[in-house]
């Protein structure tokens, strides 16, 4: 709550402010974000998105009750326009680039479309950091689901893990293949998807840390970005991004899925990323899949033969964790993979009935 207290005090004191110093933040955050729409589409995409006032945010935050926290951001519940929306808000100390959230707003509205993206519906660009308006859903990170303390002892199917997976996959092969150059997120992670509590649906959200290829390119050289324990160790030592990069990410994601642990907790202590490069493969090495899955993932599959299927998914979380990029599988086979898993899956359940 104290979070949303300072939120509002912030834009009090920003509405108070001259509208001049609103214009120059509106035209230097707009150019920043034209920008980033004509690299990323050349120029021949839409923008379907509507714009929100300094006055309007202020307006709709006066009011709130409640605030959650998704990957170092507030995420605020309000009104706009009579319908309910979710806004994103950076606070300064995790505000890196401009770039970053105008890569964030160009990348997300042409993804908007995809049901396993959360839709973008607006933002504003009068205040010191863009605000990102989102379409309302009653979610929760994936973060959250598999970590948080008072969720811990909630099962959460095989059958959902595998659904999560497979979304989160489509979603990553369509940033891959879909625009005039590859585009890779550099940031995949639990929370960093959301789950649509009324339909269990994933959705991704966040792409400041996004990164397109040059045309013709299969890499590209870039500062380090991404988190630790996510960021693949090839790209952490060479600066190289490709779309293996991704795969790794992914894969580590992958892994928790399968385990609900986190990748910084080995024999319950933490670890350093420095002295311990490639987690999940600390984890797995000469490891046998009945070991390390998540115990509430064999108790309520009772009757049913599921170790092949565990030790397929297994194998691929392997694949994409490997220390050399060229090695991994690329995206498109990685999700062509977890549908079969899951369609398997779907066929020795339905055998029960």
């Amino acid at each position: 709550m104290h979070h949303l207290r300072g939120l509002k005090r912030k834009l009090i004191s920003s509405s108070a402010s001259a509208e001049k110093l609103k214009k120059e933040q509106y035209l230097k955050n707009g150019g920043a974000l034209l920008e980033e729409f004509i690299a990323l589409c050349d120029g021949k995409c839409q923008i379907p998105l509507s714009y929100f006032s300094a006055t309007e945010i202020e307006r709709a935050i006066k009011h709130l009750e409640n605030t959650m926290e998704i990957f170092n951001s507030h995420i605020v519940m309000a009104s706009l326009d009579n319908r309910r929306v979710l806004m994103r808000f950076v606070p300064p100390e995790h505000f890196e680039n401009l770039n970053n959230i105008c890569r964030d707003i160009a990348v997300t509205s042409q993804m908007s479309h995809l049901k396993n993206v959360l839709k973008l519906v607006g933002c504003c660009l009068e205040l010191p950091e863009p605000v990102l308006v989102y379409e309302y859903v009653d979610a929760i990170s994936l973060e959250n689901l598999l970590f948080k303390k008072c969720n811990a002892k909630k099962s959460v199917s095989w059958e959902r893990r595998l659904r999560i997976a497979n979304e989160v996959s489509s979603t990553i092969v369509y940033l891959h293949s879909e625009f005039t150059t590859p585009i890779i997120h550099r940031d995949i992670k639990p929370s960093n998807v959301i789950i649509d509590q009324n339909n269990s649906v994933a959705k991704i959200m966040n792409f400041s840390y996004s990164i397109s290829l040059p045309p013709g390119e299969l890499e590209v050289e870039d500062v380090v970005c991404g988190t630790y324990w996510f960021v693949d160790p090839e790209y952490m030592v060479s600066g190289v991004v490709t779309q293996k990069t991704d795969v790794y990410s992914f894969g580590v994601l992958l892994f928790q899925l399968l385990t609900r642990k986190k990748v910084s907790m080995i024999d319950g202590k933490m670890k350093d990323y420095e002295q311990l490069p490639n987690c999940v493969e600390y984890n797995i090495e000469e490891c046998n899949v009945m070991d390390i899955v998540d115990p509430t993932i064999l108790a309520e599959e009772r009757g049913i033969d599921i170790q092949q299927l565990l030790d397929d998914y297994l194998d691929l979380v392997k694949r994409c964790t490997l220390s050399k990029g060229e090695d991994r599988p690329y995206m498109i086979d990685v999700a062509k993979e977890l549908r079969r898993i899951e369609k398997c899956f779907r066929v020795l359940t339905q055998g029960l009935h």
